[in-house]
């Protein structure tokens, strides 16, 4: 997805663009894209430096780690980056969370994918739940504890934990 920065006469500017899924890939298993990437950009213009924030939504189809289910959620992530053309002498970002991208002589379209793509990964979860009270699977069975009870008996207990047991009581 490209953005032409050209584009724009006024300043501010609020967009909000669609970007095919297929285009960014995450690289992350167990995770796929629903729809469309939403992207909702506020562009602000100081000299030749555009100052861009905003945000990526996208609905995802995710596993959860415990029961190997699959659920609906949604992915968001934070897109700050400044763009500045290179013959500027301008002031770069002073903000570490902002990405400086610097554009060739006469340049003005920038290739966001990546920045989406990054956005969106940051803030996979490392481990995807359905539920926080989700319950798993049964270990001896397999048989998923949120839908239905097993008899499986648990694992004998470490004679050394024994004396731990009496507290739970």
């Amino acid at each position: 997805m490209n953005l032409n920065l050209r584009s724009f006469e006024t300043f501010p500017v609020d967009i909000t663009m669609d970007v095919e899924a297929d285009n960014i890939d995450l690289g992350v298993e167990g995770i796929t894209f629903k729809d469309l990437i939403n992207v909702k950009l506020t562009i602000q213009k100081v000299k030749e430096e555009y100052y861009c924030q905003g945000y990526v939504f996208v609905p995802i189809q995710a596993e959860c780690s415990r029961c190997l289910t699959l659920f609906d959620s949604e992915l968001t992530g934070e897109l700050n980056f400044v763009v500045k053309p290179t013959e500027s002498k301008a002031i770069i970002a002073t903000d570490p969370a902002e990405e400086v991208i610097v554009l060739k002589d006469n340049q003005y379209i920038v290739e966001l994918d990546e920045l989406i793509r990054e956005a969106l990964l940051i803030n996979v979860p490392m481990k995807s739940l359905c539920n926080v009270e989700c319950k798993g699977i049964c270990p001896n069975c397999g048989v998923n504890l949120n839908e239905e009870t097993c008899d499986c008996k648990n694992k004998e207990m470490d004679d050394r934990w024994e004396g731990l047991k009496d507290l739970l009581e």
